[in-house]
């Protein structure tokens, strides 16, 4: 399912998501004519995604990682548009944010994978999925 977000309702649908999908897992890629395609970031947390606008300037951040070194911050000047897409039955999607000359700044968003943890006889142990 794909949604394109109106202008008017980015902030939110930004903030929302971030709240939703904080330190969840991301990969950004960048398409653009003058770049090509590049992967900016890959295994990154989600730590926020904002809208400003200022002086009839608008620009979003992108900011994954944390404060124990790795960590970026993504600034896209001029957005156009965004969409996302993704099914409503699974929280991992994608956000695709267009800038006014081409660009396009996709945010793969993957829901982390739970922790169980096994108790047997005494002993602990944790295991993936």
């Amino acid at each position: 399912m794909t949604q394109i977000i109106p202008k008017g309702e980015w902030a939110g649908f930004l903030d929302d998501l971030t709240k939703k999908r904080f330190e969840w897992l991301t990969r950004i890629e960048v398409f653009g004519d003058d770049i090509g395609s590049q992967v900016l970031a890959d295994g990154l947390s989600l730590t926020g995604v904002t809208f400003e606008e200022r002086h009839g300037k608008s620009v979003i951040r992108i900011i994954v990682g944390n404060d124990r070194g790795r960590h970026q911050t993504h600034n896209i000047n001029d957005p156009a548009a965004i969409s996302y897409f993704g099914e409503k039955e699974k929280p991992s999607g994608i956000v695709e944010i267009k800038e006014t000359d081409g660009t396009k700044t996709l945010v793969h968003i993957i829901q982390p994978m739970p922790l169980v943890i096994n108790y047997s006889g005494g002993e602990e142990s944790a295991a993936s999925g």
